[in-house]
């Protein structure tokens, strides 16, 4: 299904997009969470940014896997090993999978406090309690963040071997 678009393999092509996306969701992730003003008008555009890029990177992963199965009925299974690659993937998609909810629920419990109804108007009426929330939407952005650049290193050095060393060496 996620094999192809427009007659190329899909991967590289379903990649790209969360490659940019995301660092700048964590960017954006961060400055709302230190304007609370600016998160109450922003925060579901927020929560629709973090849903398109989750839906992207599901794309990307279940294109790899149909990439890697074209690649070893061609060359041989395991002719390339790419297990580093689909580990630091899964953590990623996990983690921003994660960073989604989270954001989510800080919308939730945001907009909840501002209607001031519910069995959540306590929680949400807490400032500390939202505060932490974003807190913790930040962190997993960051680390998202870092495990998508990890991820894209390691899935180039299957590709490329050790060439990709030579341009960025580790260490």
């Amino acid at each position: 299904m996620f094999d192809k678009l427009f007659d190329l393999p899909a991967h590289p092509l379903l990649i790209h997009a969360p490659i940019v996306l995301l660092p700048i969701a964590a960017i954006a992730t961060l400055v709302l969470a230190v304007k609370p003003a600016w998160r109450a008008r922003a925060s579901w555009w927020m929560v629709g940014a973090l849903f398109v890029t989750v839906a992207l990177l599901f794309g990307a992963k279940e294109s790899g896997e149909a990439l890697i199965e074209a690649y070893d009925r061609v060359n041989g299974a395991g002719a390339v090993d790419i297990s580093k690659h689909q580990d630091l993937a899964e953590t990623t998609f996990l983690m921003t999978l994660a960073w989604f909810a989270v954001f989510g629920l800080l919308t939730v419990l945001e907009r909840v406090q501002r209607v001031r109804v519910g069995v959540l108007e306590t929680v949400a009426s807490n400032m500390m309690a939202r505060q932490a929330v974003a807190a913790v939407a930040v962190v997993l952005g960051i680390l998202a963040t870092i495990w998508l650049i990890r991820t894209g290193h390691e899935g180039a050095r299957s590709v490329w071997g050790p060439r990709v060393d030579i341009l960025f060496p580790e260490g």
